[in-house]
């Protein structure tokens, strides 16, 4: 069983914990996308309860409060952050 849980949801982006750490994630067309690497060239995975850990590296896990920074800015920028990712 995944130890990945949602924690918030906007759009397309989701703000995922596991074991006290936590990742912003994207969500698309069945797939999720982890939020490193090039545009184009992002880790992705079905989009299966366990998807998180294969696209989130493990150093990319971070504090709860520097993650719901990074969700809150994609999430106000979202339409236009998809727009030039995509």
């Amino acid at each position: 069983m995944p130890n990945v849980r949602t924690v918030s949801e906007h759009g397309s982006f989701r703000l995922v914990e596991r074991d006290g750490f936590y990742a912003v994630i994207e969500a698309r067309d069945g797939q999720v996308y982890g939020l490193h690497g090039a545009a184009g060239n992002r880790p992705s995975a079905p989009d299966r309860p366990d998807a998180a850990e294969a696209v989130v590296a493990p150093g990319d896990w971070s504090a709860e409060d520097d993650a719901r920074r990074r969700f809150a800015d994609l999430t106000a920028r979202g339409e236009e952050l998809a727009r030039k990712i995509w």
